[in-house]
């Protein structure tokens, strides 16, 4: 067990062991909170325009 375990629940060590044991849940979790913020983004930089 690594350090991250050290002042975590059970519960939060499993969630931390589900990206090491299934890589590409953590590579979907970062492509959503990146589209997201994109999408987030653009939106606010397109009511911006429209103000104008």
């Amino acid at each position: 067990m690594g350090p991250y375990y050290r002042n975590t629940s059970q519960g939060m060590g499993s969630f931390f062991e589900m990206f090491y044991e299934h890589p590409i849940v953590m590579a979907i979790v970062v492509a959503v909170v990146v589209f997201t913020g994109v999408y987030i983004w653009r939106k606010k930089k397109s009511d911006e325009v429209s103000r104008l």
